[in-house]
């Protein structure tokens, strides 16, 4: 029966598309309470992806979010762009990630009131598995087949593919070529080679 109602929900968006978001792909369903942005946002939204609970998106007039196809956005999640957020295809994300293209500036006089933004555009490519409560802020690229583990901070950088992510800042703790590597703090670790996803 909630599976009725996702693909409901989803078919109801994707019907009143611009309104909210701009486009929504057939087959992606919306689970849950559906926060709306604002109308017409520039927000795509791939075919058969999976938006979780409370999920919420933003973006100004002249910004955009891209989310590619067969995609999971789990429960309070929030992106929001103020440039562009673009995410490949068969990327999962975790409940409670944020991800911003913008962050505060601060000056130790006067704090964040007043400062203005950092901005700069987040790219995340195809089959990136992000844990739950990542952040990812402005500037970061995300190469394929990265595995981001839960509660990471991701600052501005370029991270290479098949790694795993960990940390706050977030490292590179492990190449996942099948070859077994050591981790920053001398242990090992095995995980098997990513495949890409149907």
């Amino acid at each position: 029966m909630n599976d009725l109602f996702a693909h409901l929900k989803g078919f109801l968006i994707r019907w009143t598309c611009p309104l909210h978001f701009k486009r929504v792909g057939p087959g992606t369903t919306f689970h849950g309470r559906v926060r709306f942005p604002l109308p017409f946002r520039n927000i795509i939204i791939g075919r058969e992806c999976m938006i979780g609970d409370s999920a919420f998106f933003y973006t100004g007039r002249r910004s955009n979010i891209f989310i590619g196809n067969h995609c999971s956005v789990n429960s309070g999640c929030h992106i929001v762009a103020s440039e562009c957020i673009t995410i490949g295809d068969n990327v999962a994300i975790a409940e409670y990630v944020s991800i911003r293209d913008q962050e505060h500036r601060f000056s130790t006089i006067s704090g964040v009131r007043g400062q203005g933004f950092n901005v700069a555009s987040v790219l995340i490519h195809s089959n990136v598995w992000i844990g739950r409560g990542v952040y990812i802020g402005p500037g970061v690229t995300i190469e394929s087949g990265t595995i981001v583990a839960a509660n990471s901070v991701v600052r501005r950088g370029h991270y290479p593919p098949n790694v795993l992510l960990a940390g706050a800042p977030a490292v590179v703790k492990k190449y996942l070529d099948g070859a077994d590597a050591e981790l920053s703090n001398g242990g090992p670790i095995t995980m098997p080679r990513l495949s890409p996803m149907g």
